[in-house]
């Protein structure tokens, strides 16, 4: 049985399609149309996934979509009912946007090119929490744990959280909107001069330059309650009373001015995108931070109360903050944590198949998502092919060649494109659409800035380290497969490895497995034999765009950047 599940008309627009409930494939729509977090519809990642299958839609049994419009109707409603007059243009875009949820059906057959008669699919909507939830949970591996969904907004709500278990999840509370954590943190990184959607990773990035001098401010904007929820200050926003300016449309999304004037008075004037950076504005970063930190520890420790168990389970958009999720085996009683890599709306595609999949269907849970290559691969063929296109020299190496020979570059201070196998779902490279270079080097972030990314100097690089030498440089020894934990690098390791080492020691790391990655496993082990060194500096595959998913892209970036080495499967390109 096949069941295919998308997230659409939201940010990051993604599919997933699984059959007998083993995941085969999943894909954000912006690696196939270029356009980053891509709001539309996922045309080109339906089309992917049916490809991967090898299926036609005709086979797929159940199609979803995780948005439900009749999810806290009633609530809508009466909260439409009491505001229609200030929020008439908001109620209009919301109405519109949910039309489009409700024609699900339609849209799918117009971007497979065939009747909406022969989509046979039964058709499902999921509530927008309970897909970040089934997300997390039914993939986990855990047959019962405690589950948080904490982002912005989806189907009028921003918080959900429960327990699972083996395929139930019961819910035991949410928070409605207006009240959001992942909304103060939008508002606030707009307020910090960083306006793009997807921009909070940076205000997370700054924070450790600053100091909390702020926390009694942002403590009054979102205070915590006892039974572990939370409720903002509405003052300081404009989303419950005014509306914002919200586009969902094809292209990337954009929204509106988040924070009041009353804000703009606690905090001093808006930075304009582009304005030095002062003290003010990273010691807010870090305020923000800190009271983020706060409520949501705040909440699973009530979780862990009603729960009970060591085992968390974590999705939504706030769950990409990977500071936060580091300290959580540190600030509450869990002792393990399980963070879906896609966490963003992305996931609530594959948060939809195993939704429905165990939860409707009533099917133990057996896949266990151990990682996320999930995207397309092009062979060795394919590489060859699109090399000649461009009328590029290449080696063809062996694999033992090309680990060996990538390891020595990378030792010799060279800039290496590392394109291999299946591509990451999620936000983050995790060695298969990479750039890597030598972390020993203090000057390589710089560089790398320079002559490639071009991203604001006080964003870290990760560390990409062995799973089985994790002990040795950090400080905590949860593996952490898909980038979303931020460690503390041993204070006799720092200076080893400067280029991967954040302002106040930390470092987002990517644990890596001989398991579920043996060729990236083996490129870091020998750089290892070269350095003795364990670890590699990871960056995405890009520059300003989304992460390459084609060799065309690769090659691409590679021409129009400074990288002086490429290597696409088992061919080498150099300059």
């Amino acid at each position: 049985m096949y069941i295919l599940g998308i997230n659409a008309y939201h940010g990051d627009a993604a599919a997933a399609i699984v059959k007998d409930g083993e995941l085969i494939a999943a894909a954000e729509e912006e690696r196939f149309n270029r356009k980053k977090h891509c709001a539309g519809f996922p045309t080109l990642a339906v089309r992917y996934c049916l490809e991967e299958a090898g299926i036609s839609i005709s086979d797929v049994a159940h199609i979803g979509i995780s948005r439900d419009p009749s999810a806290n109707l009633h609530k809508k409603v009466l909260y439409s009912l009491t505001r229609f007059a200030s929020l008439s243009g908001l109620i209009a875009s919301r109405l519109a946007n949910a039309a489009k949820i409700r024609s699900l059906r339609d849209d799918l057959s117009r971007a497979l090119e065939i009747p909406a008669a022969d989509l046979g699919g039964e058709f499902h909507n999921v509530e927008h929490h309970k897909a970040h939830m089934a997300s997390a949970f039914l993939v986990s591996g855990f047959e019962r744990a405690a589950i948080l969904s904490i982002d912005g907004f989806g189907d009028f709500v921003s918080t959900m959280w429960g327990a699972g278990e083996r395929n139930r999840m019961e819910v035991m509370g949410q928070i409605d909107y207006t009240h959001s954590a992942g909304a103060l943190y939008t508002a606030t990184t707009q307020y910090l001069g960083f306006p793009k959607y997807g921009d909070e990773g940076k205000v997370m990035g700054l924070a450790p330059y600053g100091e909390p001098r702020y926390l009694e401010q942002f403590r009054h904007i979102i205070r915590t309650r006892d039974d572990g929820s939370f409720q903002l200050n509405l003052d300081y926003f404009r989303h419950h009373s005014e509306g914002v300016e919200m586009t969902w449309d094809e292209g990337s999304p954009v929204i509106g001015r988040m924070f009041s004037e009353k804000f703009v008075e606690t905090f001093g004037p808006v930075r304009q995108k582009g304005e030095p950076l002062e003290k003010r504005h990273e010691d807010i970063a870090a305020s923000l931070q800190a009271r983020l930190e706060e409520v949501v520890f705040h909440l699973l420790r009530e979780l862990h109360r009603k729960t009970g168990g060591e085992r968390l389970c974590m999705a939504g958009g706030v769950a990409l903050n990977s500071v936060m999720n580091g300290k959580a085996l540190l600030n509450t009683p869990f002792r393990e944590v399980f963070v879906q890599p896609a966490a963003g709306d992305a996931g609530t595609a594959l948060g939809v198949c195993f939704y429905i999949w165990n939860t409707l269907l009533g099917h133990t849970p057996g896949y266990v998502m151990q990682h996320a290559y999930t995207g397309p691969e092009f062979r060795n063929g394919s590489v060859e092919a699109a090399l000649k296109q461009h009328g590029i020299p290449a080696r063809s190496l062996t694999e033992h060649e090309v680990v060996e020979y990538a390891a020595e570059a990378i030792a010799a201070g060279k800039i290496v494109g590392w394109y291999q196998g299946r591509m990451e779902f999620g936000p983050r490279a995790l060695g298969n659409r990479s750039i890597v270079v030598d972390p020993r080097r203090a000057d390589m972030k710089d560089i790398l800035n320079a002559r490639i990314k071009k991203r604001e100097p006080f964003r870290p690089f990760a560390p990409a380290v062995l799973e089985e030498r994790l002990g040795e440089y950090f400080e905590q020894t949860h593996p952490s497969p898909t980038m979303l934990m931020v460690y503390q690098i041993k204070r006799e390791q720092r200076e080893r490895i400067p280029a991967v080492t954040h302002v106040d020691g930390s470092g987002r790391l990517q644990t890596v497995s001989a398991r579920t990655n043996p060729r990236f496993h083996a490129l870091i082990s020998a750089f290892e034999r070269r350095s003795g060194v364990p670890v590699l500096l990871n960056t995405s595959f890009n520059e300003d765009e989304p992460i390459v998913c084609t060799p065309e892209e690769a090659i691409q970036c590679f021409q129009k950047t400074r990288m002086d080495t490429l290597f696409l499967g088992n061919y080498v390109v150099e300059r």
